[in-house]
C-alpha cells in the first residue's frame, strides 16, 4: 500500500475483514459500530467492529489469529491489543485505522446506538444488542455521571481556588492547566446531560449550538490577567449553574468574595 486510504480501500479491508472472520470456527458473529454502522462520516470514516465469540477463554487465539491475517494481508504502521479491555488497534501503512472489540456472543451488549450485525451463526446476537439498549444508556451515563458530580463537587472549588491565586501571582500558565481542569469538569457535565461521550471530547460538537458557544468564550488565547479572571468568572458560574442541585462545600457566594478580595 501507498498513499494515504480512500473509500475503496476502506471497502476492501471491510470485505477482507468479514472473510476472514467467516472462516474461524470460533467467532460467532461480526458486529459493525461506530459511524460505519449507520453510514460513514466522510471518507476519512475508520473501521470498527466487535467479534462475538463462542465463549471467552477463545479471546487470546482469536486476537492471534485476526493479528496474523491483518498483518499477512497488509503493511501495518501500528499495532496494539489491550486484552484487559477486550481491544486490538491497527493503523494500516495507508493511516486506515482497524478498531476490533472482542467478546463471548452470549454476553452481547450494544454500548452505543449505532451497531449493525455483519452476519451472526446464533441467531441472538442482535436481538441482545436491542434488549441492552433498554438499559445502557441509563447504566453507562447515569454511573458516569454520578462519578462527575461527585469530582466536581470535591475538587472544582478548590481548583477555582488554586486559579484565582495563580492569576494574582501572576502565574499565567498555570491558570491556564487549572482552566483547563475545570472546563472539562464542566464539559464531561454537561455531556452527561445530552447523553453523549465526553472522552477526548469525542462527542463535544453534537451540543447544542448555544452550549458549544458559551464553551468557546472560556478558552483564553493570551495571557492578560483581565482575560484569565473572565474566564474564571464564566467557567465558575457555568459550573455551579450544572451543580445547582448537588451541595456544593463551596458556595457561588463565598468564591465571590475570595475572587474580589484576589483582584
Amino acid at each position: 500500500m501507498s498513499g494515504i486510504f480512500n473509500v475503496k480501500d476502506r471497502q476492501e479491508a471491510f470485505e477482507y475483514i468479514l472473510s476472514i472472520v467467516g472462516e474461524c470456527s470460533k467467532i460467532i458473529s461480526l458486529v459493525q459500530v461506530g459511524s460505519g454502522a449507520i453510514g460513514y462520516h466522510d471518507e476519512y470514516s475508520d473501521l470498527d467492529f466487535v467479534i462475538a465469540l463462542d465463549c471467552d477463554e477463545s479471546m487470546l487465539e482469536v486476537m492471534g489469529y485476526m493479528h496474523q491475517k491483518i498483518s499477512e494481508k497488509y503493511g501495518v504502521t501500528y499495532f496494539s491489543q489491550e486484552e484487559a479491555i477486550h481491544l486490538q488497534v491497527f493503523l494500516l501503512d495507508n493511516l486506515l485505522e482497524i478498531d476490533i472489540g472482542y467478546g463471548a456472543y452470549e454476553y452481547a451488549a450494544a454500548l452505543k446506538p449505532a451497531f449493525k450485525v455483519i452476519f451472526d451463526k446464533s441467531g441472538v446476537v442482535e436481538e441482545k444488542m436491542v434488549q441492552s439498549r433498554e438499559w445502557m444508556d441509563d447504566k453507562v451515563f447515569g454511573d458516569k455521571q454520578k462519578k462527575d458530580i461527585e469530582l466536581t463537587r470535591n475538587s472544582a472549588w478548590a481548583r477555582m481556588m488554586h486559579i484565582a491565586v495563580a492569576i494574582k501571582r501572576g502565574h499565567y500558565f498555570r491558570a491556564i492547566g487549572e482552566l483547563e481542569y475545570i472546563r472539562k469538569l464542566y464539559i464531561d457535565l454537561l455531556s452527561d446531560r445530552y447523553r453523549l461521550e465526553s472522552n477526548l471530547n469525542r462527542e463535544t460538537d453534537r451540543l447544542p449550538e448555544n452550549e458549544k458557544a458559551e464553551i468557546m468564550r472560556t478558552y483564553v488565547t493570551g495571557k492578560s490577567s483581565d482575560e484569565l479572571w473572565e474566564s474564571l468568572i464564566m467557567l465558575t458560574d457555568m459550573i455551579y449553574r450544572e451543580m445547582k442541585d448537588s451541595d456544593m462545600p463551596v458556595t457561588r457566594e463565598m468564591l465571590n468574595a475570595y475572587y474580589e478580595k484576589l483582584r
